[in-house]
């Protein structure tokens, strides 16, 4: 190779940015490992793609695949830090055209329907990017698998839960109101904007302090900060306690003889046997 068909390609090298935006022009760059395969224990293919999400950050998109048991597995990693606030989208669906916004959700992501009272907990599902309908169409998938599962078992637990899916089933239709609403306390889950970079009237956005008990998820809040402070409140109350072991606590009362004020003392003390 020439020297310069060397410093070409070290150029391109540098102006290549890491994290690309999709384009149907271009073929993404896809970066395929050989892994170990969870189900069967042999080998199989992990792909990554560094790509960007409009009016969003950069994320990693995994996906596995296994030649030998044909599991499959795709989930989703922001390539940001752990933001400094927790954020809070709440979408009012109006439309057909409202299932379809592109929905980034981390594994720390909760979602929710009020309307419902459905919730999907945080840390309960690997992070994906999918729609609104997708989320709708995951869970629902999920809730048919667990009735074939109950029909035999728990045959009024499957009625429940049929009754209630097809309640989620008609959300899908795009002809029902409701709420969506998608926490994550890591921050970096996204909720497409349709108007962006204008506001949208039916999406809100805020942030929110997170917690002591997610900060502990996050692994932003050691145990032994937790246990430090249970230490120094012991030794307050230690601190305390000797002290009122040295104090005359002066009470006012009446005397039970005369009925004239006065002040009666009290001590601690420890009495041998």
């Amino acid at each position: 190779m020439s020297t310069s068909e060397t410093h070409d390609k070290d150029q391109k090298t540098k102006t290549t940015p890491l994290f690309r935006n999709l384009s149907a022009d271009q073929d993404p760059e896809v970066t395929e490992i050989e892994s170990l395969c969870l189900q069967c224990r042999q080998n199989g293919t992990t792909r990554l793609l560094l790509t960007k999400i409009p009016f969003y950050k950069e994320v990693v998109i995994m996906s596995f695949s296994c030649n030998h048991c044909h599991w499959e597995n795709n989930e989703l990693q922001p390539a940001a830090k752990i933001q400094e606030k927790g954020v809070l989208y709440r979408l009012n669906v109006l439309s057909p055209r409202d299932l379809a916004r592109i929905v980034v959700k981390t594994e720390w992501a909760s979602v929710m329907i009020p309307e419902l009272d459905f919730e999907i907990p945080c840390h309960s599902q690997e992070g994906i990017v999918t729609t609104v309908e997708g989320i709708i169409e995951r869970t629902c998938t999920g809730l048919s698998q667990k009735i074939e599962y109950l029909k035999d078992e728990d045959s009024e637990s499957a009625s429940k839960i049929t009754e209630f899916l097809e309640k989620l089933q008609n959300l899908k239709s795009g002809n029902t109101h409701f709420t969506f609403v998608l926490r994550d306390c890591s921050g970096n889950s996204f909720l497409e904007n349709i108007c962006a970079p204008l506001p949208d009237p039916q999406l809100e956005g805020s942030h929110f302090e997170r917690s002591r008990e997610e900060n502990l998820l996050l692994g932003l809040y050691a145990l032994d900060a937790e246990t430090e402070e249970n230490k120094a409140e012991s030794h307050s109350q230690a601190y305390e306690e000797n002290n009122l072991k040295d104090e005359v606590l002066g009470l006012p009362t009446n005397c039970y003889s005369c009925s004239a004020p006065c002040v009666t003392n009290m001590k601690l003390t420890h009495i041998l046997f």
